[in-house]
């Protein structure tokens, strides 16, 4: 009366494989360390079994670079001031990363890229993956990224690029983000943060803090609960490209008083990690991380938040630390 198997990968999300499935292969795995593999019988009343385990030494040389993808042909023809801000950081943080650009998905080897970095952030850039730029969105490119997305690699999606997700195959089109902007923006003397503690003034509150993306993040007193601040006073271009969670139908679908939040996670195999600073309820989702599945092998986390801004148009971000500091661990999380 076997209906399913368990499969968990060291300290990784435990993969639900159909019970006719007699072996797994995982195409990345961590090397010259311990593996721990545990396998467990899921049975028909619901009772799992005490499993097997194994451990394992891969010996080799694991990816140990990531990429930055831009839409261009040439960095030097990056236009907008925020992925051009984007561009340089990464070029100084990370001096053994490469930038990609489109036909080089398609003509180099991507294994060996640890994680590719994808900002894009424009505005009038319109809502929707098929109105970013032509050159990302084409068959092949998608098909070469898809593919490196399932074999392993690992995706950071940053502001209107998180609409990625969807032709990549990893959410179903009626997921896609909701909640979109790509104005000019306006000016503004109040400090835009984000908060990790998703719904903070709910029983259950899911309290994300101690996730290795936001280490070592100042912290602001802007509200009465703790949030990490992004961006400070002055012109702000306002894009927000992130999740509604309360647009999905999900009462209907989960009416056993799930919240929208574990729904949206539950169904996706995801983790919602922050959102607006201001929102203590269950909501929206601003960043978002996409967790291995039997199909998608790879990690992908989606940052989508409007205070996400490179390069403030105005004047200096007084918080640019914390923006940078929010990538380069989201980088090096995904880089493991």
């Amino acid at each position: 009366d076997v209906t399913g198997v368990t499969l968990k990968y060291n300290d990784n999300d435990a993969l639900s494989l159909d019970h006719s499935i007699s072996s797994f292969t995982f195409k990345r795995v961590a090397v010259n360390t311990d593996l721990t593999f545990t396998a467990k019988a899921v049975y028909a009343n619901g009772r799992v079994s005490e499993g097997e385990t194994i451990h394992a030494t891969i010996e080799g040389s694991a990816a140990s670079k990531p990429g930055f993808l831009i839409s261009y042909d040439n960095a030097s023809q990056i236009e907008d001031d925020d992925e051009l801000a984007a561009y340089n950081w990464f070029k100084t943080t990370y001096p053994a990363g490469e930038v990609i650009t489109p036909s080089q998905l398609t003509s180099v080897d991507l294994s060996q890229y640890s994680m590719i970095w994808m900002q894009i952030d424009r505005v009038g850039i319109g809502q929707g993956w098929n109105k970013l730029p032509s050159s990302l969105i084409s068959d092949a490119a998608v098909a070469a990224l898809k593919q490196y997305y399932m074999d392993g690699g690992s995706i950071l999606l940053t502001k209107h690029a998180t609409q990625m997700i969807v032709p990549l195959g990893r959410v179903a089109a009626d997921r896609a983000p909701g909640i979109f902007s790509d104005g000019n923006g306006g000016t503004g003397t109040d400090i835009w943060t984000i908060n990790a503690v998703i719904g903070s003034d709910q029983t259950g509150a899911i309290d994300n803090r101690s996730h290795a993306i936001f280490s070592g993040l100042s912290t602001s007193d802007e509200y009465s609960h703790e949030t990490y601040p992004l961006e400070g006073p002055g012109l702000r271009e306002d894009h927000n490209c992130m999740w509604d969670l309360n647009s999905y139908g999900f009462p209907a679908l989960y009416p056993n008083g799930t919240n929208v939040v574990s729904a949206f996670q539950n169904e996706n195999s995801a983790t919602v990690l922050a959102t607006w600073g201001h929102v203590t309820d269950w909501c929206c989702a601003g960043i978002v991380e996409f967790k291995p599945t039997t199909t998608y092998a790879g990690r992908c986390i989606a940052i989508g938040l409007s205070a996400y801004e490179w390069k403030q148009n105005s004047n200096t971000n007084a918080y640019q630390s914390n923006i940078e500091k929010l990538t380069k661990n989201s980088i090096d999380y995904l880089m493991k």
